[in-house]
């Protein structure tokens, strides 16, 4: 049994506790950071579902890799990390499965990571991606891919193009807002505030680009709607929601959820935490309710 003040059950804690050991020691240069993400990544795959068909090719002069999910409609997704992290390797089963059960076309965009190519370029890159692509899109990321995702419906608001976002656990402005959770969970299990500020640092954004910090962007009549999803036991808990409320304010149609007793990277517990298999199952739902025929 969970102990009353342990907000993780067995099943999540267990994710956490691999997590934690199978980082990158303090003080790691950003290539050891990634052979250990890469690594650990590797150890959750989950395998993609029988008769997956996935294609690497060239999207915007940058790989990207598709999924064959099935005919429902078209989802373009961005991988979180930091910006600093991450690849087509380490969300390749989180795109399987999604593709697969939503029942949709899956593209992921391997987009420059920082700090060898600091912001814009992610921003850049997925914004090209997007243009480059027929619509109607679904827009979907985790983290960092959900900043990349919010920003790209506010760059393409109004066009048409953009069917929906969906957000897991993204972070959008909320640190420069100074939202709760980033004193509440300054703490948190698997990511900081601190941590935050250590990956923003390596990005090298300024402090209130709404391609960085979508929170922070004017003029959001006409962006896509939205579904979020926050994190009970994160920092960027309340980005979710905050964002929601902005964009329910210009217009747009949009709701946000908060998974409770989960941390931040849960969708890559999905294979080992009933309810993170859950949460991803909401995120699949989402995407689903966007999704139509290109």
């Amino acid at each position: 049994m969970t102990p009353m003040h342990e907000p993780f059950d067995t099943e999540t804690l267990a994710y956490i506790e691999l997590t934690e050991n199978a980082g990158a020691p303090e003080g790691a240069s950003v290539a050891e950071m990634r052979a250990a993400y890469e690594a650990l990544r590797a150890r959750l795959h989950g395998g993609r579902p029988a008769g997956m068909v996935a294609e690497d090719f060239r999207l915007a002069g940058r790989p990207a890799r598709r999924y064959a999910g099935g005919d429902r409609g078209r989802v373009l997704f961005f991988h979180g990390g930091g910006y600093i992290v991450g690849s087509l390797e380490s969300h390749d089963d989180c795109c399987a499965g999604l593709a697969e059960r939503a029942g949709c076309e899956v593209i992921a965009l391997d987009y420059r990571l920082a700090p060898e190519n600091p912001f814009p370029a992610a921003c850049d890159d997925a914004l090209a991606a997007a243009e480059a692509l027929d619509g109607p899109l679904v827009l979907a990321g985790d983290s960092a891919g959900g900043t990349l995702a919010a920003g790209v419906a506010v760059a393409l608001r109004g066009a048409g193009k953009i069917a929906g976002q969906v957000l897991a656990y993204p972070a959008l402005g909320g640190l420069t807002l100074g939202l709760p959770a980033y004193a509440e969970k300054a703490e948190a299990r698997l990511l900081t505030t601190a941590d935050m500020h250590w990956y923003h640092a390596q990005w090298g954004a300024p402090e209130g680009d709404p391609r960085a910090e979508p929170l922070l962007a004017e003029g959001l009549t006409g962006v896509a709607p939205c579904v979020a999803f926050g994190a009970g036991e994160d920092p960027l808990r309340d980005d979710a929601e905050a964002w929601a409320e902005r964009l329910r304010a210009a217009g747009v149609k949009a709701e946000a959820h908060v998974e409770t007793g989960l941390p931040h990277s849960y969708l890559f517990a999905r294979h080992m935490s009933g309810r993170a298999d859950a949460a991803f199952e909401r995120m699949v739902e989402a995407v689903r309710g966007f999704a139509t025929a290109p």
